[in-house]
């Protein structure tokens, strides 16, 4: 590894300054990195909804899972333009199968749910190791490490905190009248048009994500390996070894001088080895370990643990590899199970949270602290929005007179007077208290939030109607005045269905 070709700046860091690196690089390279995630999961996302076209929560599951099949690549990337190999997205792209195919069966398996996935992914992609040295390796690399298992947590928790916020700021960014479902319907019960929204705010969130995921895990490594193998000491005598080489190139006296240095020393050179002579091999061990013992050399750690010394099988050696394996399988699947685990109980107890302050808000109308009979009621308004719905300016059977006046192919007039005659029984009927100063829009929200849902249902699309017709003159059709008028009888005037 030449360290002298990096184009970023070592130096001593923790764990987490490392990950904030890793953050600046993915900022700094996002686009690239973010076109290299993209290329590879658009096509399995696409072909998973394809194929499971009924079952939008397994094709968010199956594109999440295959995550090692989009990730590696962003890592080899990175490692390439870390040491200034301009590397573009189609070379890249092209190498792709050999790039995700190293210990690929484990990435998928038992692996997958490591929480220091994206700490341990350059141990196999870039120095190659498998089995016992990368097991080695990373007991080296992992002690006393645990920035990459936060790193992943709070990279699930971002994905989500995306993805909600997108289709939340889509349904606030909509007109109200243009509105198709509501909130709840949204999350909890979403149609085919809702399943694709969620599709593409899962897929951006995750996309979103990838970069500051993959670069944070890679810069947590490479600060892990200078600190173990002090990068930041062996670059400073680089750069003083190129300092000196150049000011000798530039000094003409540099080679007299040089052997100026030489004879002098000569002469010294048999009194230092007679000095070095007069010291015993006990001695200088003692001298050594003195040394050493001092604070300058860090502290030393005694760690303890069981180990089996018992009788070892005869074929010990012929399923090695097996007992091996199946160790790593266990100790991975029960470390990413548990990491999994608390990662649900979180999203759980925040969904549930976050469900809870909805129905609240929703049902906000049922907090407010009920009126006596005794007290004042406000007086019910005679006119909305210029409108007239006091009682008895309004025919006795108005979904009759409704109908009478469709007959004679007067659709505003049948329109308004069912809108009228509606607002007028919730009013004056139902006591429902709208301020006179009401729009369209505010009546819609009192009577969703204080009126049965049938009679809600049937007031919205009454609204809705009304408000095209009213504002954009988009006449509605005969039908649809008749179908409202039937449910006039059924929803508010209490009449049942002559069918039945």
């Amino acid at each position: 590894m030449d360290l002298d070709r990096m184009t970023v700046a070592v130096r001593p860091r923790n764990a987490w300054e490392g990950i904030d690196h890793g953050f600046a690089m993915a900022r700094e390279w996002f686009m690239p990195l973010w076109c290299l995630w993209l290329s590879a999961a658009l096509p399995v996302y696409l072909l998973a909804a394809l194929v499971f076209p009924e079952r939008p929560w397994l094709v968010i599951l199956l594109v999440w899972w295959l995550k090692p099949l989009y990730e590696p690549p962003l890592l080899f990337w990175l490692s390439r333009t870390l040491f200034g190999e301009t590397q573009n997205i189609r070379t890249v792209l092209s190498q792709w199968f050999s790039i995700v195919k190293p210990q690929l069966l484990a990435n998928l398996t038992w692996r997958r749910l490591s929480p220091n996935r994206s700490f341990y992914m350059p141990v196999a992609l870039l120095e190659g190791l498998r089995g016992k040295e990368r097991k080695h390796r990373l007991a080296v690399l992992g002690r006393k490490q645990h920035a990459g298992g936060w790193l992943t947590l709070a990279g699930v928790h971002f994905e989500l905190a995306l993805e909600i916020s997108f289709l939340i700021l889509l349904f606030v960014m909509l007109p109200e009248e243009l509105r198709w479902i509501d909130l709840e319907q949204l999350f909890l019960t979403p149609g085919t048009p809702e399943e694709w929204l969620h599709h593409i705010g899962n897929l951006l969130a995750m996309s979103v994500i990838a970069p500051f995921y993959v670069a944070g895990g890679f810069a947590l490594y490479l600060t892990r390996r200078s600190e173990l193998e002090a990068w930041d000491i062996e670059i400073s005598f680089h750069r003083l070894k190129a300092r000196r080489e150049r000011r000798v190139r530039t000094s003409g006296f540099g080679p007299a001088v040089g052997m100026v240095a030489l004879l002098w020393t000569l002469p010294g050179v048999d009194g230092l080895s007679a000095r070095a002579a007069q010291f015993e091999r006990g001695q200088v061990k003692a001298v050594i370990e003195e040394v050493l013992a001092q604070d300058a050399f860090g502290e030393k750690e005694s760690v303890g643990y069981w180990k089996y010394i018992g009788q070892k099988d005869a074929d010990e050696e012929g399923g090695h590899w097996f007992w091996e394996l199946l160790t790593e399988f266990i100790e991975g699947f029960m470390s990413g199970f548990a990491t999994v685990g608390e990662v649900l109980l979180w999203m759980g107890g925040g969904l549930l949270l976050a469900y809870l302050l909805y129905k609240a808000w929703i049902s906000r109308e049922w907090l407010r602290p009920r009126r006596t009979q005794s007290s004042q009621r406000k007086a019910a308004p005679v006119s909305l929005m210029g409108m007239d719905i006091s009682p008895e300016n309004l025919p006795r059977d108005i979904g009759g007179e409704a109908r009478r006046l469709l007959d004679g192919d007067d659709f505003r007039a049948a329109l308004s007077l069912l809108y009228r005659g509606t607002l007028a029984k919730f009013v004056h009927k139902d006591q429902l208290e709208i301020p006179d100063s009401a729009t369209e829009v505010e009546c819609l929200r009192l009577v969703a939030a204080g009126q049965p849902a049938e009679q809600a249902r049937f007031f919205e699309r009454l609204t809705l109607n009304w408000v095209r017709l009213a504002y954009d003159h988009q006449l509605p059709g005969r039908e649809v005045i008749e179908s409202l008028c039937g449910e006039w009888r059924l929803t508010c005037a209490g009449e049942k269905n002559s069918a039945e």
